[in-house]
């Protein structure tokens, strides 16, 4: 007898129209446009957003061992240019629309972000009681607040407000400034301790990560799979709650903690777990938001994750340092078992940023799409 090929074409096609037909169940006509892109779609763009932080890890470590760290900085800088040529012929141009500049938006947003930064840096240094640091702490949160206030005035904000009125919509946004307080500062942290009380040099610190780059692959992969077949909400949580057991993991850390006991199983679930929570959150904001307010929806969630990357490593740092000089006198030169004790603390606190995620996953952001 003969073989008959069986092709998967029909189960992707089969996937689309379940993608479809959610989207209609769950998205109003006047949003609809803006989901024209499938699940799948999604899928992809996270796969290549998420790995690319592990990836850079890796090549940093490369880099580094071949030429400089100085050249990890400059290495940004054709991928810059590379990307603003390219960028014209494929990407199309948004609809324009008039109006003003939301400058006094923009100013106060900045410079309020970029003071509390700069007090939270300064206590690592100088702690917590630093005349500058608590100066330039109430300076970020005076310009914040008016901030928020000249946004509620404002005819055309760069952040509108009405953006946060939808609970999902909320509750992802909040979540993502939460995630990459978590993710970035661990990276940061891990390899600090992978150098400094493994003695890795940074060529294995990079490679160190590969077990990170290998769990967002395979969930990013499947997860407009996972949606379809179970809700958004289902996904989101199941990452966040992968991420949480991560961080945990680390919590118990020592100075002779292995890396295959007590560091590649941690990276390994925060790395599945952030190759789930990219698309559905992506998909709460994006796809519930006015086709006219797109693109601010799109600028806040990525201002929300930059500035979450930000504020976590500013934050935990700040706990970081404060405990190793309390546990061995001196920030500057610590004891291996000084440093392992600091991380602790600050995976601690980090576990924290990272439950409140999960109860906002759990508790907040409500199921998208039948099961």
């Amino acid at each position: 007898g003969t073989h008959q090929p069986t092709h998967p074409r029909p189960q992707r096609r089969n996937l689309a129209q379940l993608e479809h037909r959610r989207t209609r169940e769950t998205v109003p006509d006047r949003l609809r446009p803006l989901t024209q892109i499938h699940i799948s779609d999604l899928g992809v763009y996270s796969s290549v957003t998420a790995s690319a932080m592990t990836l850079g890890l890796i090549l940093g470590g490369v880099i580094t061992t071949a030429l400089s760290w100085r050249w990890v900085l400059f290495i940004n800088v054709p991928i810059g240019l590379f990307a603003v040529l390219i960028a014209p012929r494929y990407l199309a141009e948004s609809p324009r629309r008039t109006g003003r500049f939301d400058a006094a938006g923009a100013l106060t947003s900045m410079s309020g972000l970029v003071a509390v930064a700069f007090a939270l840096v300064r206590t690592a240094e100088h702690g917590w009681r630093d005349p500058a640091a608590l100066a330039a702490l109430t300076a970020g949160i005076v310009l914040l607040v008016a901030f928020v206030l000249i946004e509620s005035r404002t005819r055309q904000p760069i952040m509108p407000l009405r953006l946060f009125a939808d609970r999902t919509r909320a509750g992802a946004f909040a979540t993502l400034l939460l995630i990459p307080m978590v993710t970035m500062s661990m990276q940061f942290f891990i390899v600090q301790f992978l150098q400094q009380v493994l003695n890795y040099s940074p060529l294995q610190a990079g490679l160190a990560f590969l077990p990170m780059a290998i769990g967002m692959l395979l969930t990013a992969q499947n997860a407009s799979r996972a949606i379809a077949k179970f809700s958004g909400k289902t996904v989101a949580l199941t990452g966040v709650a992968l991420l949480t057991t991560g961080v945990a993991w680390l919590v118990p850390i020592t100075a002779t903690t292995g890396y295959a006991a007590g560091i590649a199983g941690p990276l390994l679930l925060t790395g599945a777990g952030l190759g789930l929570v990219v698309v559905p959150f992506n998909i709460a904001i994006m796809s519930t938001v006015d086709p006219a307010e797109s693109g601010a929806a799109a600028g806040v969630l990525q201002t929300a994750m930059l500035t979450g990357a930000s504020l976590g490593i500013a934050v935990l740092s700040a706990v970081y340092a404060s405990t190793i000089k309390d546990n061995s006198g001196s920030a500057t030169q610590p004891t291996v078992h000084a440093i392992a004790d600091g991380m602790g603390t600050a995976f601690t606190v980090s576990l924290t940023f990272a439950v409140a995620a999960l109860l906002i996953t759990l508790l907040v952001v409500k199921r998208t799409g039948p099961r």
